[in-house]
């Protein structure tokens, strides 16, 4: 069904874009230390879904807030997207856009609303009935990390 990318089928039903970051360890020439840098990778078509949170009398913004540790409140987004590509845990994805390249999901309380970082929490093939491989469904988290300069 969703095979190949040229169909315009997959098109309509893949109707947005996002960017894939993969992490690259590197190592500090003065010091020594190991340091992470995250790196575009490529851009995916993709369907993107925000995660209803527990239960049908909950709020439709799939925004849950919870005490962290220094008792402050953190934002969680989860999303559900889905792709022609199976993701890995160790991707990073931002830059989620419409067809129409307006961005989605931005960081709107930070200076010059950065686009907002997701984590890949897990990753699975979504099958037909005829056992062939549909499109890879992937939870997304919202990164805690939303400035790449603590990282």
């Amino acid at each position: 069904m969703f095979k190949g990318t040229n169909n315009s089928f997959i098109g309509s039903l893949l109707n947005m874009s996002a960017d894939i970051f993969v992490q690259q360890n590197l190592q500090d020439k003065n010091t020594g230390a190991m340091t992470k840098e995250w790196v575009y990778f490529k851009t995916i078509q993709c369907k993107i879904e925000p995660v209803k949170s527990k239960g049908a009398s909950s709020a439709a913004d799939s925004k849950v807030f919870a005490k962290g540790s220094d008792m402050s409140f953190t934002e969680n987004l989860q999303l559900k997207m889905h792709a022609l590509q199976l993701m890995s845990k160790r991707w990073r994805i931002e830059n989620i856009r419409t067809s129409d390249n307006n961005k989605i999901y931005i960081e709107i309380d930070m200076t010059n609303n950065p686009d907002t970082k997701f984590e890949v929490i897990g990753s699975h093939a979504v099958m037909d009935p005829f056992g062939k491989v549909t499109f890879y469904e992937t939870v997304l988290i919202r990164s805690t990390l939303q400035d790449d300069s603590k990282s």
